[in-house]
Parts: structure tokens; sequence; C-alpha cells
């Protein structure tokens, strides 16, 4: 006697080796014959957010939870869709019943705790992080959010704590990496700034924020050439930053490159062409382009 085979592992097997069109060909036909099936609804909607569709990840998700509105799993897999179309209000309510299932849920508890940070809850989003950490020691999400949570209160140790914490969970969490670099940034540890930034910006070299925070970082330790390389990296991502055509022009001047220093003032002069700064350094690196032309 030649056993069953059961559609839905055949369609799950296609999704573990990749095939996530045969698994959703599958899957849509099972959904067909037998609407009832949970979890043929929840891969569904796995494998389309997955693509990138959180839209149609919603729909498939939903009707998962309809089936079980008891699956912690269904519920949060929901809430993340909901998150991803920007219907936060939608996606913390069903955070919230996945926690009201299961309290010590830690995606759960993570995902609602970010929410909250979000809307500027931070005790209650502080709340929800430590709980999942509780559950969950090493979670690099609640611990990256949890510092998030303290460095909004300005509790620049205890971010700095948790960064720390996340990094060790996964040493090249580039968000993680990023934050304690402005945390050692505001404590004046500019080296330490520099050594984070700049991992951050091997990890991810096209990132704007992290090359003008770089720069920034370089700028304080005096190196003026390296700060330059990283400006000019960033603004080929981020043209119209004001903030980095002055910091380019400021490290040209210390170096003596007045020409540069003189490209770089006029084109923060043409982001914010009032800037009374911006003009004034124009003035000072002219001057020192001009004397310089005449001394050759």
């Amino acid at each position: 006697m030649v056993a069953s085979v059961d559609p839905f592992e055949i369609a799950v097997k296609h999704y573990q080796s990749g095939n996530l069109v045969e698994s959703c060909r599958r899957l849509s036909e099972l959904v067909k014959t037998d609407p009832r099936h949970g979890e043929a609804w929840h891969l569904l909607g796995v494998i389309e957010f997955a693509k990138g569709n959180p839209a149609d990840a919603v729909k498939y998700f939903d009707r998962a939870v309809r089936l079980d509105d008891q699956s912690p799993k269904y519920l949060t897999n929901l809430g993340s869709a909901w998150t991803a179309v920007g219907e936060t209000n939608e996606a913390a309510e069903c955070f919230e019943r996945a926690i009201a299932v299961s309290p010590r849920h830690v995606e759960a508890r993570t995902y609602l705790g970010i929410i909250r940070l979000q809307q500027g809850r931070l005790d209650e989003a502080q709340g929800c992080l430590e709980v999942a950490l509780v559950t969950n020691p090493k979670a690099p999400q609640a611990r990256l959010n949890l510092g998030n949570v303290f460095f909004e209160k300005h509790d620049l140790a205890k971010a700095a704590e948790q960064y720390e914490h996340a990094l060790l969970a996964d040493p090249d969490c580039v968000e993680a990496l990023l934050q304690l670099g402005k945390v050692c940034f505001e404590q004046e540890r500019f080296e330490e700034a520099v050594k984070r930034f700049r991992h951050a910006a091997t990890l991810r070299p096209r990132v704007a924020e992290i090359q003008f925070r770089l720069a920034s970082a370089l700028q304080k330790t005096g190196e003026h050439a390296k700060a330059v390389e990283s400006f000019k990296r960033a603004l080929a991502f981020q043209a119209k930053s004001y903030e980095g055509w002055m910091g380019l022009g400021e490290s040209s001047l210390q170096l003596n490159n007045w020409e540069d220093a003189v490209s770089a003032f006029r084109n923060a002069i043409a982001v914010h062409p009032k800037s009374v700064d911006a003009q004034q350094k124009l003035s000072i690196s002219s001057l020192k382009l001009a004397d310089s032309s005449m001394a050759k």
C-alpha cells in the first residue's frame, strides 16, 4: 500500500529549498481544496512577506488568524506585516493579542516595544523590551531597541551597555554599531566612535549617515584627510547635505586645500543660500586661494 503524500509537506519542502514559486502554487491549490488549512495560509503570508509584498502577506496572515486566533505565531507575523505597510495601530493590537495568549513571547514583546518607542511612549517600550530580555537575554533586537530607549532618555551609559550586549550577540549589527558610535561621540570618546563608525561603514559603505558620522568623528581626532574621504563618499549618496558640505570645507581648510574648500562652501550655500557661516568661510577660503595663487 502506497502512503499518501501530504500536499502541505511538499509545499514546505519547496519553500525550504528556495523554490518559492512552486511552493506558492501548491499552497494556493491546497487552500482552494481546504480553505481551513491555517498553516497553508500562514506559509503563503511568510512567502509574500519574504518577496517584499507585505500587503498580500497581511491578507494571508489574517486568514490564518481567523482560523486560529490563539496562535501567537500567526498574530505576531500579522503584526509584522501590518508594521511593514505602516499600520502601526493594527500591528500593536496584533502584538498585544499575541502577548495575551503567550505573555513571554519574545518577538511580540520586542516588536510592541519598538512601536511604543517610535510613538515616544518610552516607559512602555522599556517595559516590553525588558520582559522580552528576561525570557531571552541574548535577543539582539530587544537589546538594540532597549538601548534606543535609553538613548532617547539621554541615559548614555545604559544605552551603551545595551548596544554592547547586542554586539555580543551579533558583532556585525550595523544599527548597534552606529548607535554605539553616536553614544561615544556624545561622550567625547572620539577614537572609540571612529572605530564603531568605521566598522559600520565597512559593512554598509553606501549608507550616507554612517559616512557623515565617521567623517565628523575623524575631524574630532584631527584626521582631516580621512574625514575628507568620508565626507566625499557620503556626499556622493546625499549631495544636498548642508552639514556634509560644511564639514568637507572645514576639513579642506585644515589641510590648506583652498580650492576644495571654496568648492565645498559654495555647495553649502547652494543648499542654504542664507547661511552666514558658509558665506564667511567661503570668503576666508577664497582669500586663501587668491593668496596662494599670487604666491605662485
